[in-house]
């Protein structure tokens, strides 16, 4: 799936979420999101074990995708309603925060301390302790990458 995207969301930051679930972004992935044509807007996916947010523009992208690339009528509406039904549409506050609601917080097993991770063009929210579990592999990833590519650093 080809969804090229002009944001560039990087770093990895340590957050708590309040006693309502909400999660103040880290002051740089709210600027790469102030280029967005809805800037207050993102849309948040609870798959796997972390949530997935996405610019307004990007989730538009990836839902054309799924109608123009599944020519079957049947697996593309079952695809477009499994999407669809799993995402929450999220408005940043003026404090710069999103509120996550208990389901998708249960959805992606997040606690109070998350970890927010700036990925490309989408921003995911793990719960810290499973990120942390899940760093080690992510390290080990990145040292084949650079053992095969021979990067320099």
């Amino acid at each position: 799936m080809n969804l090229d995207s002009d944001f560039c969301f990087a770093g990895a930051y340590t957050h708590s979420l309040d006693d309502k679930g909400r999660l103040a972004l880290p002051s740089n992935l709210r600027e790469e999101l102030g280029r967005s044509e809805r800037p207050d807007s993102l849309m948040a996916l609870s798959y796997d074990a972390f949530l997935t947010l996405y610019p307004y523009e990007h989730w538009r992208r990836l839902m054309a995708e799924i109608k123009t690339s599944i020519p079957d009528t049947t697996r593309r509406n079952d695809a477009l309603r499994a999407f669809s039904t799993q995402v929450r549409p999220l408005s940043l506050d003026k404090a710069g925060r999103v509120l996550i609601v208990p389901e998708q917080r249960a959805a992606a097993g997040l606690s109070r301390e998350v970890r927010v991770l700036g990925v490309g063009s989408k921003i995911e929210i793990w719960d810290a302790a499973g990120y942390e579990r899940k760093e080690s592999q992510d390290r080990a990833v990145l040292d084949e990458i650079i053992k095969t590519r021979g990067l320099d650093f």
